[in-house]
C-alpha cells in the first residue's frame, strides 16, 4: 500500500508540476522565471511539511497523516481547475503553499510506513522500491496529463480558452489525486505504546524517511 500511495503521490507531484508552470505561461502570460518565482510557495510549503511530517507521522500513525494530507492536495488542486486568466494572484499563491505543505506530507507518511517492521537488511530494497514506485508515478503522471492537456487545448488561443483547457487537465489530477485517498486506509494506525508509555516510533522509521527523503531531493 505505501508503494502504491507513493506511485499516485508522484502522479499528483510531478503532473501537476508540469501543469503549473505551463498555466502561468500560456494563461497568465508570464516568462520562464516568472513562473518560476509563483511557484516558489509551494516548494516552501513542502520544506516546511518536512519539518512536521515525520514527527507527525511517528506521532499520529501514517494513516491519518496520509489521508488529511492526500485528501489536501486534492482540496488545493481543485481552485486551479476553475481558476481564470484574471484570478487574483494571492489566492493562487495561497493555494500553492498549502498545497506544498500537504505534499510533503504526503511523500513522508507512506514513505515512512514502508520501514516499519522491516528487519535492518531489508531497509535498503524498501528504499529503492519506494523510490522507484514514486518515479514511476511521475512518468505516469506527466504522461497521462500530458494527453489530456494536449487534446484539451487543440485549437485553443485565447486565454480564457486556454484556461478551460487547462482546468480539465486540473480536474485529472484532482480526481488521481482523490483515489489515493481511501487506499491511505490500508496504512499502519497509530503506533502502540511502548513500554515506557510513549508511543512506539518503529526506530523513527518515518523521520528517517523524511532525512532520506530530503537528502535525495
Amino acid at each position: 500500500s505505501s508503494a502504491t500511495l507513493l506511485f499516485l503521490g508522484g502522479i499528483s507531484l510531478y503532473g501537476s508540476m508540469m501543469l503549473l508552470p505551463l498555466w502561468f505561461q500560456q494563461v497568465r502570460g508570464e516568462d520562464a522565471l516568472g513562473a518560476g518565482l509563483l511557484l516558489v510557495p509551494q516548494g516552501l510549503g513542502a520544506l516546511l511539511a518536512r519539518g512536521l511530517a515525520g514527527r507527525y507521522t511517528d506521532r499520529l500513525g501514517a494513516r491519518r497523516v496520509a489521508v488529511a494530507a492526500f485528501a489536501l492536495v486534492a482540496a488545493t488542486t481543485v481552485p486551479f481547475a476553475f481558476v481564470t486568466a484574471g484570478t487574483g494572484e494571492w489566492l493562487l499563491l495561497a493555494a500553492l503553499f498549502v498545497r506544498g505543505l500537504a505534499l510533503g506530507a504526503a511523500m513522508i507518511a507512506p514513505m515512512g510506513a514502508a520501514y516499519v517492521g522491516l528487519e535492518r537488511g531489508e531497509i535498503p530494497d524498501a528504499s529503492m522500491i519506494t523510490r522507484l514506485a514514486q518515479q514511476l508515478g511521475g512518468s505516469v503522471g506527466i504522461a497521462l496529463i500530458a494527453v489530456v492537456l494536449q487534446h484539451a487545448t487543440a485549437g485553443a488561443h485565447s486565454p480564457d480558452a486556454l484556461a478551460e483547457g487547462f482546468g480539465t487537465a486540473f480536474r485529472w489530477a484532482t480526481a488521481l489525486t482523490a483515489v489515493a485517498v481511501p487506499l491511505c486506509l490500508l496504512l499502519p494506525g497509530r503506533p502502540a505504546p511502548a513500554d515506557g508509555g510513549a508511543p512506539a516510533t518503529a526506530n523513527g522509521t518515518a523521520e528517517a524517511a523524511e532525512a532520506r527523503t530530503a537528502a535525495e531531493a
